[in-house]
């Protein structure tokens, strides 16, 4: 939970978590789907999808242990080189290193590291090899992620509560936030997207994304990208009838919301559309009623749609 998540966003969910899955076993044996409930709205859900199978991989391989070689456990879905220097020095007290943006920045702070280069790399790598070598492992890695959300930020520093600032040579300079030069932010594109809130009777149809891909396993209002000014309409009505065979009828805009990703942007119009009939679902559609929504796993940009239909029917 805490890739690329502070800590502060972290802490309900993880008790969340832990209150219904206190063990491996129950873990593993749990659906995906209920696994991406307890996760919505944290993000990044391939987190989610990759824990799930390296724990079924623990119950069913491991007799239930977590594996105590970093090899063994680098063979988990999901892990990597941080988590898993994280984890073997943090829970088990090996020596190994845990690099993240934090210690990347604070150590190349200390030699005075300004280009991202992989000869700097390596010194960096071999600067925190020599730190968790001579010390507690698992309290240097901490250490070093406490000091780089708190005291060693990558846009606001207190260098005279920092441990290193006697031998800082990027303090030493008088300008420490010069250091690592700035990688420039590039330009995420936008997109714009129409959505269907397709209405028969008292249900409206949702369906499950592939577990692949972004959003991977969540339950959408049916939806298309909208490029070369095509009309929303006429393409949900070709998207509805390919994808789903739903012959449906678009009416008014309902509004429109704003979403950000890591890697683009997207506007979303939603449009309030009516079903001819309700065809039999497959596991990956249902008809479901407004009011039974929150039994089911949406994305953060799925729940404004439906907060924008709320407020039209207050």
């Amino acid at each position: 939970m805490l890739q690329q998540t502070q800590v502060e966003t972290v802490i309900p969910y993880y008790k969340k978590w832990i209150y219904h899955y206190p063990t491996i076993k129950s873990v593993a044996l749990e659906n995906i789907d209920n696994l991406l409930k307890i996760w919505e709205g944290l993000g990044y859900y391939s987190r989610c999808r990759n824990f799930h199978e390296a724990i079924k991989d623990i119950f069913y391989n491991h007799k239930g242990v977590i594996p105590k070689q970093i090899e063994d456990f680098k063979s988990l879905k999901g892990v990597g080189v941080y988590i898993s220097g994280a984890v073997m020095s943090i829970a088990f007290n090996q020596t190994h290193i845990a690099v993240d943006g934090n210690h990347s920045r604070i150590i190349a702070r200390v030699l005075g590291v300004k280009n991202q280069t992989s000869r700097n790399l390596k010194r960096i790598n071999n600067y925190l090899t020599k730190l968790v070598t001579e010390g507690n492992p698992g309290e240097i890695n901490q250490a070093l992620m406490d000091m780089g959300s708190n005291i060693c930020k990558s846009n606001k520093v207190i260098c005279v509560n920092c441990p290193f600032h006697f031998s800082c040579k990027a303090f030493q300079s008088g300008h420490p936030l010069s250091y690592p030069k700035k990688i420039r932010p590039k330009t995420i594109p936008t997109k714009t997207i129409a959505a269907a809130l397709v209405n028969h009777g008292d249900n409206i149809f949702i369906s499950k994304r592939p577990l692949k891909g972004l959003l991977g396993g969540l339950w959408e209002l049916p939806n298309i990208e909208l490029v070369n000014g095509e009309k929303p309409e006429d393409l949900l009505k070709i998207k509805l009838a390919d994808q789903f065979g739903l012959t449906i009828k678009v009416g008014h805009k309902l509004g429109m919301i704003n979403h950000t990703f890591t890697h683009f942007k997207m506007n979303v119009l939603l449009y309030n559309c009516q079903a001819k009939d309700q065809p039999l679902s497959k596991n990956t559609e249902k008809w479901v009623s407004f009011s039974d929504l929150n039994q089911y796993a949406f994305s953060k940009a799925n729940h404004k749609l439906f907060k924008l239909v709320e407020l039209r029917n207050d």
